[in-house]
């Protein structure tokens, strides 16, 4: 009788442990957020690296294009769909696609596999850019080829 109490007891407590818990899926927004919207970034950044300089040194401060250039992830049912960017007074882009000249946008998405994670022109293997740690990271090269540089671009509020 007493072994029949004791597992009667677990076989309540099993069921109410389990009734009370949800699956979420933690890349999904609930309901009341929004699924169409914006983000903007602009530069917080610019590295330059070189043989002198491994760990690299910011030079957005001393060029002040850079902090023209900004950038818009477009969100269409709580997915990335689009990117529109502008090269501000810059006299390069630090863009490797080609875009339509007159929007300067582009069809992307967000490859969450990749560690950090690659935003990518659909459906190619083509990286925009990197995300990790909440800011997106471009790395790019000019004429020299023992110089290269790193965009980090920070969300705007």
């Amino acid at each position: 009788m007493k072994n029949l109490k004791l597992l009667l007891i677990a076989l309540l407590f099993i069921a109410f442990a389990g009734g009370g818990c949800e699956n979420k899926v933690s890349n999904q927004m609930e309901g009341e957020y929004p699924q169409n919207y914006d983000v903007n970034y602009q530069i917080r950044q610019v590295l330059q690296y070189d043989p002198m300089n491994i760990n690299g040194i910011d030079v957005s401060k001393k060029l002040t294009f850079f902090s023209s250039i900004r950038f818009t992830l477009h969100y269409n049912e709580g997915k990335i769909t689009h990117l529109t960017y502008s090269n501000g007074t810059a006299p390069f882009s630090p863009f490797t696609f080609n875009a339509n000249p007159e929007y300067n946008k582009v069809e992307c998405e967000l490859n969450y596999d990749a560690l950090p994670h690659e935003l990518r022109l659909k459906g190619t293997t083509n990286v925009i850019a990197y995300f990790q740690n909440g800011e997106f990271t471009m790395p790019f090269q000019l004429g020299c080829g023992s110089i290269n540089y790193k965009y980090t671009f920070t969300n705007v509020q």
